[in-house]
């Protein structure tokens, strides 16, 4: 994961611009729309539940299941795929298309994000205090919470889940393991210190100056990869200030500045590109981007099964894809956004579509087509909500080549003895090159 989180917080462009919504629109927060923007009301089928606070309990153990009683409601295969067809997904279609056997459970949809009620009051104050600037590329008037809780285009969309809550920063271990056709695998285990400016409570307009988050990485293993670190300093508005990146290299205990790494360049044996980090991070500038409305989309949601430290990761990692025991599946309604590269840009992925949740502004499926317009990738978030933090998980990310029958499944944490710790910080004055000499060249890495 020499840059698994190096992209993965990055931020991105659009050439569309809107303005504030009026005090009688933005009213709606906390009535008939959730605090978060979402709609409050479950669907008129029953399937979707009313939103009533989210997942709130402080006593439960982070990470154990809150619904393990949950039984699925029914499994598609590919015997009764049709009956499910328009709450699929393309890439979900494909997938049961490309392996015989593949199958997702469905279980009870449980409304389960939850945040501390800071965020959500900045939240509020956001409908009708900021807007997009420099075409899109960055915007003003916000230093916390979801920027754009009642969005008018795909750009504002798309920016709610770049700038989501993810604490104050956080610190620990994850692995990356990437598969062959063949179904063999090698993990890749990573350390990574982080810290956000945006969506820290102490930060204000005045001092955030257009910084978005710093970061340092390491590599842990396999050998051949261990002891390189990266120092990554992300701002906002990526087109007003270049992001910087610092590379510690091992062999000659030297910090060197390289350019910004993101867009197409191979990540993973080439089975990612960089701004597929965080399902996205950007930039958009060289896509178009369409808001095309909101649908009802079965989608991996509160999959506490795939964070079992009981499992191994032999468990969870199969040929072709991951284990499906292990997932599970709930109908939630989606923000979808269609991406195609403009005239006179390129891009490994011609077209691109998002699917992001309405209550976490995460994006939880993508669909992936190449340079000839041919379906190639598609990826999958399977979050969690720690509900004693609180904070929504973007963790467990599994992103499939399907014309390889290869995929990479990213953030694992099953094997490792300490958890991640959250609401974890640093001065921004920690993340210097100096510092990043010490970081790559301290043994194993980890604190």
């Amino acid at each position: 994961m020499k840059r698994l989180l190096i992209a993965a917080f990055g931020l991105l462009l659009s050439a569309s611009a809107a303005a504030k919504v009026s005090s009688d629109e933005a009213a709606k927060l906390g009535t008939t729309l959730t605090p978060m923007g979402a709609e409050k009301a479950g669907n008129k089928a029953g399937t979707i539940p009313a939103w009533e606070g989210g997942l709130v309990q402080e006593n439960l153990p982070r990470g154990a299941n809150p619904f393990a009683a949950d039984k699925p409601l029914y499994t598609i295969s590919a015997s009764n795929l049709k009956q499910y067809d328009d709450l699929l997904t393309e890439g979900q279609k494909q997938l049961f298309r490309t392996f015989p056997e593949y199958k997702m459970p469905v279980y009870p949809t449980r409304r389960s994000a939850s945040y501390p009620q800071w965020f959500l009051d900045a939240t509020q104050k956001n409908a009708t205090a900021v807007e997009l600037t420099n075409s899109g590329y960055g915007f003003s008037g916000a230093a916390q919470g979801y920027p754009f809780p009642i969005p008018k285009n795909g750009t504002e969309v798309m920016w709610n889940h770049i700038m989501r809550y993810s604490t104050k920063g956080l610190k620990g271990y994850g692995v990356v393991i990437p598969t062959q056709a063949d179904g063999s695998w090698a993990p890749e285990r990573n350390y990574i210190e982080l810290t956000y400016i945006y969506n820290n409570p102490k930060t204000t307009l005045a001092t955030l100056d257009n910084q978005n988050l710093y970061l340092m990485v390491k590599t842990l293993s396999p050998p051949n990869k261990a002891g390189t670190a990266d120092l990554v300093r992300v701002p906002i508005d990526r087109i007003a200030e270049q992001t910087g990146v610092w590379e510690f290299n091992p062999a000659l205990q030297r910090v060197r500045r390289i350019g910004e790494v993101g867009y197409d360049n191979p990540l993973f044996d080439g089975l990612m590109t960089h701004d597929q980090l965080d399902m996205f991070n950007g930039p958009l500038d060289r896509y178009t981007i369409k808001l095309v409305g909101k649908k009802e989309v079965l989608m991996p949601y509160n999959s506490y099964k795939l964070y079992d430290p009981k499992l191994k990761y032999k468990e969870i990692i199969q040929k072709g894809h991951i284990n499906q025991d292990l997932t599970r599946y709930e109908l939630h309604r989606a923000w979808v956004i269609e991406a195609e590269v403009k005239q006179g840009f390129n891009h490994r992925y011609q077209k691109r579509t998002f699917y992001l949740d309405e209550d976490s502004w995460i994006v939880h499926l993508q669909d992936m087509y190449d340079e000839r317009g041919q379906f190639w990738r598609t990826a999958e978030s399977h979050s969690i909500n720690f509900a004693n933090v609180p904070v929504v998980v973007n963790g467990v990310q599994v992103h499939y080549d399907l014309q390889s029958r290869r995929y990479v499944a990213i953030n694992l944490t099953n094997e490792e003895p300490r958890l991640v710790e959250y609401d974890w910080e640093k001065d921004p004055k920690y993340f210097t090159p100096q510092q990043l000499q010490k970081f790559g060249a301290e043994g194993k890495g980890g604190r």
